[in-house]
């Protein structure tokens, strides 16, 4: 089907045009920690209460000057600000909503669109005191009054992965793209299907005249044991014409409601093609869409001290087994900050895998507001000691602020690394140190001490987790075990840690996490778009280990 009819057919479906300019939320998707898509009277709604909100695509049937406003309902008294984008340029409007618990026409502002170019919109909600509760939009073209705003409901790339060196993915921070060079590659687009049953697709797609791309596509419900399934292929055929073109519909079949990948591998290929997306004929994203990010779950363990006791020293044994980059195992965490070993990269050496320790400041202060004398910053933010060899440690005023120290060190996977947390005062304040035992020598390593001002000498609110850091490598399994977790008191005894509880990040759409016991250690299993289904709040006995034997007075302080 050319693309102006297809345009012209959406039209006709059921509620995609409110009035001439108005659209409802057909082709909106909540973004990460967003939306959720309600019904009421026939009519869709997405209500968020994080900063992140939803994004959708829209289709113009004149180019030149738009205007939009975004229909929203907040509680009375209650207020935020809308901010974000749309056709890749940030909102021209002030966006200010104060809340009277009517719906209400927001403006966002103007833009410059093409005719019949799918244009992405994104919307937040930043400042909020309450929930706030999207309708629909309102676009207006300078000049035709009478032009119309389209929805376009997609399945778009931004978060698609790729096995094989034969399909590239890129513009992740944006509707996503696939450029499929050759046969033999494999897209995985993950989704999230809200109304099970039979979904009708088309590829959308631009490849020079005379390209042809044969794909298969399937339904995956489990990673792990796609390749053990005989599942049915349905074939899709794309030739180029060197114009932006959809392919014929396909059907796909969602059993149950839950998070899916399609699978679309490549048969036969002559000359490149692009994929931007799989276009929903008959239905809208709030049934379905595709998953807003690529990050697995940060997955935890927070652990009890048993009651009465006051936590000088914390010791650890942690195992990583092989898994993707951008992974970062905390072995040691607590109320001040963490301690762990990154994978930074795939590679082996030492520039792609580090220890880390951190500690935060007492209170958030940016970089840039500590130009003050050295005696003033002593009772204002973290500083740093001594440090141990080859180690870095710097400021930092990201995700808080503190001090952060890192080892960059060729850590091995399936190796058992110790990993031991002390604390002394300084006055009114408390210096926490970190020191690492390296499972190819047994020797200890110190990474850093870090003084934090007004702050009790002790260590508290214990904890351990698996994060996948940048979302690129969602579809590949973590796993870290932790065992031998142990406490030293100020008299000087070691006490067992016995309990571990699980908890996890609320990732849209996820559930392939777990928390586990295997053998002498608990361990946190994340990712890999497996059927887990991991649960939160389970509290789990950690298997009984040996005491420490560590000989505190030769710890290495250099």
């Amino acid at each position: 089907m050319p693309l102006k009819r297809l345009f012209t057919f959406l039209l006709t479906l059921p509620c995609l045009a409110l009035t001439a300019n108005e659209v409802g939320l057909e082709s909106t998707n909540p973004s990460r920690f967003g939306a959720k898509f309600t019904e009421a009277g026939g009519k869709v709604a997405a209500e968020f209460n994080g900063d992140h909100g939803v994004f959708a695509f829209f289709s113009f049937a004149d180019k030149g000057e738009w205007t939009v406003e975004a229909q929203v309902t907040m509680p009375a008294g209650k207020s935020a600000t809308l901010t974000g984008k749309i056709a890749g340029k940030a909102f021209t409007g002030s966006a200010k909503v104060e809340g009277t618990g009517k719906a209400e026409w927001i403006s966002l502002g103007s833009f410059a669109a093409l005719a019949d170019a799918p244009a992405f919109l994104q919307l937040e909600a930043k400042e909020r005191k309450g929930s706030v509760t999207l309708h629909g939009y309102r676009f207006t073209c300078a000049t035709n009054t009478k032009a119309k705003a389209t929805t376009v409901p997609l399945l778009h790339l931004k978060t698609a992965y790729t096995e094989s060196p034969e399909i590239s993915v890129g513009d992740r921070g944006g509707v996503g793209a696939a450029t499929i060079q050759k046969a033999g590659g494999r897209l995985l687009i993950p989704i999230v299907v809200e109304k099970p049953g039979v979904k009708k697709l088309s590829v959308r797609f631009t490849a020079n005249k005379g390209s042809t791309t044969t794909l298969t596509a399937h339904v995956v419900d489990n990673l792990k044991v796609d390749a053990l399934k005989k599942a049915a292929k349905v074939s899709v055929q794309l030739t180029g014409t060197g114009k932006p073109a959809v392919s014929k519909e396909i059907a796909l079949t969602f059993p149950a409601a839950g998070t899916y990948l399609v699978a679309l591998d490549a048969q036969q290929a002559e000359g490149s093609v692009t994929l931007n997306g799989l276009l929903l004929i008959g239905a809208t994203n709030p049934e379905l869409w595709t998953l807003p990010n690529g990050n697995a779950q940060s997955v935890h363990f927070g652990y009890a001290l048993p009651k009465g006791e006051m936590a000088l020293w914390a010791y650890a044994e942690a195992k990583s087994l092989p898994g993707p980059p951008t992974t970062y195992n905390c072995v040691l965490g607590f109320g001040h900050g963490y301690f762990g070993f990154q994978r930074k990269t795939a590679g082996p050496e030492a520039k792609d895998r580090v220890f880390i320790y951190s500690l935060w400041d007492n209170g958030y202060v940016k970089n840039d507001a500590k130009k003050v004398s050295a005696e003033e910053l002593r009772d204002l933010v973290v500083t740093t000691v001594a440090k141990g060899e080859g180690v870095n440690a710097s400021a930092f005023d990201h995700e808080g602020s503190g001090g952060h120290s890192d080892l960059p060190y060729a850590w091995k996977d399936n190796a058992t690394y110790s990993f031991l947390l002390g604390v002394k005062a300084d006055g009114d304040a408390a210096v926490y140190s970190a020191w690492v035992k390296l499972a190819e020598t047994g020797q200890w390593r110190f990474l850093t001490s870090f003084r934090r001002p007004k702050t009790e000498a002790k260590i508290d609110g214990l904890y351990s987790f698996v994060e996948d850091w940048s979302g690129s490598y969602g579809q590949v399994e973590r796993k870290c075990l932790y065992s031998n977790l142990w406490i030293r008191n100020s008299a000087g005894k070691w006490v067992a840690l016995k309990e571990a509880k699980s908890s996890a990040t609320s990732e849209l759409g996820r559930k392939d996490f777990a928390h586990t016991v295997e053998g002498n250690a608990v361990a946190l299993i994340t990712g890999g778009y497996s059927s887990a289904d991991g649960k939160r709040g389970v509290i789990l006995a950690v298997p009984a280990g040996k005491e420490p034997v560590v000989d505190l007075a030769k710890l290495p302080t250099k």
